[in-house]
C-alpha cells in the first residue's frame, strides 16, 4: 500500500499536469497536441523520479492514446512492440539461466582463487572486482548485484569481518563501482545503453552497433577500473583481516560446473559471438552482412530455444515458465515506455522539438557544442547520483538531441558520452536499481562511502571529458 508521501507526490504530479495543460500556450512552433504531450510527460517524469516506474508506465502509455498524441496501435507498436522491449526481455531470461546453473558464481570464484592473491589484499580485491566487471559486460546488473553481494558476504565470513568494517565496506563499494561500469559500458542485457541506442535511431536516424558501443565502453571501463583501484589504495581501508583468508578452503568449496552449467555457458558464448562479430565483418562477405542484419535479438532467441530443448537429467536446462517468474518485468516495461515517449516528443504534429529549439537556442547562442556537452555531462553526473540513472540518461539525451540539432556535433558520440555519465550512479540509495541492494541492508552507508564515492565520480568526469569524449568523436 502506498504511503502518505507517495500520495503527496501523486497530487503534485496531477497539479503540474493541470497547470501545464491549461497554462501552456501553443506558440513558437508548439501545437495543441504538443501541449497535451508535455502536460502528461512532465508529471510522469516527476513520478518516475519520486515514486515508481511500473504502473506509471501503463498510465503514460494510455494517456498518449487518450490525448491523441498517438493512435493506440502506434503506442503498442512503439512500446511493447519495440525492439528494446524484446532485447531486454530475452537477455534477462538468459541471465536468470546463467545464475541458476551456477555459471556466474563459478567465474567469480575462479578469479579470486588464483594463487598470486595470497597475502595480497589489493590483488585479491582487484581480481574480485575485475570478475564482476568482466561478467557484468554480459549479465544484467540487478541479478549480478545480488549474486556478488552474496559472494561478498561469503568472503566476509571467511575473513571474519562484518558490516561497517573498513574492508567489508571496501569489498561492497568495489562491487557497486564495477557494477556501474559494466551496466553502461556494454549494451548486452543492459537497459540504459539499449534505450539510448533506440532513442538515437528513432530521433536521429543513426545506428550504433553493439561492437561500436563496447569498443568505446571497454576502453573507458579499463581506464576507470585502473583509477578505481588507485582510489581504493589511496583510501587505504584496514586490510589486516585478509591474513585470515583461507584460499585453499575456498578452492575446495568451489565445485566444478555440472553439465547444465557448461552447456548454458557454451550457448551464451555462441550468442555473444553472433551478436558482436558479424557487425565487425559486415564488409567481408554477404553472409556476415546477413547475420548483422538479423540484429541482436534473433541470436538470443535461438539460444533460449536451444536451452529449452536440451535436456539434462530428464529436464530442460531452461524451464521457461519458471524462469519467467523470476523476470524483472517492470524494468522491461520501463525501457519500452521510454522508447515510446521519444516518438511524440520528436513528432511534427507536436512541435515540441521546434518549440524547445526556439526557446533554448537564443539562451545558448555563441556557446560551442563541445561546451554544451560538457555542461550536460556535469548535470547528468550530479542528477544520476540522486535520481534514476535510466531516467537521467533518457532525459539528457532528449535534451541534447534538441540543443545539438542545429550543429554538426557527432550525435553517436554524444549518445555514448551522456549514457556513460548517467551510469556513474554510486553515491545514494536512489541512484540506480541495484543501489538499494547495497544501502538498504546496510552493506554500505552514504556516510562511510561519501569520500571515496566523490573521488570516483570526479575521476569519471575527468576521464569522460578528457579521454572518452574525444575518443568517441574519432571512433564513431
Amino acid at each position: 500500500m502506498a504511503n502518505r508521501k507517495e500520495y503527496i507526490h501523486y497530487a503534485i504530479a496531477l497539479a503540474v499536469g493541470l497547470i501545464l495543460g491549461f497554462g501552456l500556450q501553443p506558440v513558437d512552433g508548439l501545437t495543441v497536441v504538443g501541449v497535451r504531450v508535455i502536460a502528461i510527460t512532465v508529471p510522469t517524469l516527476y513520478l518516475w523520479l519520486t515514486t515508481n516506474t511500473h504502473w506509471t508506465c501503463f498510465m503514460i502509455l494510455g494517456l498518449l492514446a487518450v490525448t491523441q498524441a498517438m493512435t493506440p496501435n502506434e503506442v503498442w507498436a512503439n512500446s511493447m512492440g519495440h525492439f528494446i522491449f524484446t532485447t531486454v526481455l530475452v537477455y534477462m531470461l538468459f541471465n536468470i539461466c546463467l545464475t541458476d546453473t551456477g555459471v556466474i558464481n563459478k567465474i567469480a570464484k575462479f578469479f579470486i582463487t588464483r594463487n598470486f592473491v595470497k597475502g595480497r589484499p589489493y590483488a585479491f580485491m582487484g581480481m574480485f572486482f575485475l570478475s564482476h566487471l568482466v561478467v557484468g559486460f554480459f549479465v544484467d546488473s540487478v541479478s549480478l548485484s545480488a549474486i556478488y553481494i552474496g559472494i561478498g558476504e561469503e568472503i566476509a565470513r571467511n575473513l571474519k569481518i562484518k558490516k561497517g568494517d573498513p574492508m567489508y565496506t571496501a569489498l561492497m563499494l568495489g562491487i557497486l563501482w564495477a557494477n556501474a561500469l559494466a551496466n553502461i559500458c556494454s549494451p548486452i542485457t543492459h537497459a540504459l545503453p539499449n534505450l539510448i541506442i533506440s532513442l538515437l535511431e528513432t530521433s536521429c536516424g543513426i545506428t550504433v552497433t553493439y561492437a561500436q558501443w563496447m569498443g568505446i565502453g571497454s576502453i573507458y571501463a579499463a581506464i576507470t577500473f585502473a583509477v578505481m583501484m588507485v582510489i581504493m589504495k589511496i583510501w587505504n581501508p584496514d586490510c589486516s583481516p585478509f591474513q585470515n583468508f583461507d584460499l585453499e578452503g575456498m578452492k575446495k568449496d568451489d565445485k566444478p560446473l555440472d553439465l547444465s552449467g557448461k552447456i548454458a555457458a557454451l550457448v551464451f558464448g555462441i550468442v555473444v559471438f553472433f551478436v558482436i562479430f558479424p557487425s565487425l565483418l559486415v564488409n567481408v562477405a554477404p553472409f556476415f552482412a546477413y547475420l548483422s542484419g538479423l540484429g541482436v535479438v534473433i541470436p538470443a532467441l535461438a539460444g533460449i530455444i536451444a536451452l529449452c530443448l536440451i535436456p539434462v537429467g530428464g529436464k530442460p536446462i531452461m524451464d521457461l515458465p519458471a524462469t519467467m517468474k523470476k523476470l524483472n518485468f517492470p524494468l522491461v516495461l520501463f525501457a519500452g515506455t521510454v522508447a515510446c515517449l521519444a516518438v511524440p516528443i520528436g513528432a511534427e504534429n507536436t512541435g515540441i522539438t521546434v518549440w524547445l529549439g526556439n526557446v533554448l537556442n537564443p539562451l545558448l547562442s555563441g556557446v560551442s557544442p563541445t561546451f554544451m556537452v560538457i555542461i550536460m555531462v556535469v548535470l547528468a553526473l550530479a542528477m544520476t547520483n540522486f535520481l534514476s540513472n535510466t531516467v537521467t540518461g533518457a532525459l539528457f539525451f532528449s535534451m541534447g538531441s534538441i540543443l545539438l540539432s542545429t550543429t554538426n556535433y557527432n550525435m553517436a558520440a554524444f549518445a555514448i558520452i551522456i549514457s556513460i555519465s548517467s551510469g556513474m550512479s554510486t553515491i545514494t540509495p536512489s541512484a540506480s536499481v541495484p543501489s538499494p541492494f547495497f544501502f538498504g541492508p546496510g552493506h554500505l552507508t552514504v556516510k562511510n562511502t561519501l569520500k571515496p564515492n566523490l573521488a570516483f565520480v570526479i575521476a569519471t568526469f575527468v576521464i569522460i571529458t578528457c579521454i572518452t569524449l574525444p575518443l568517441a568523436n574519432v571512433m564513431l
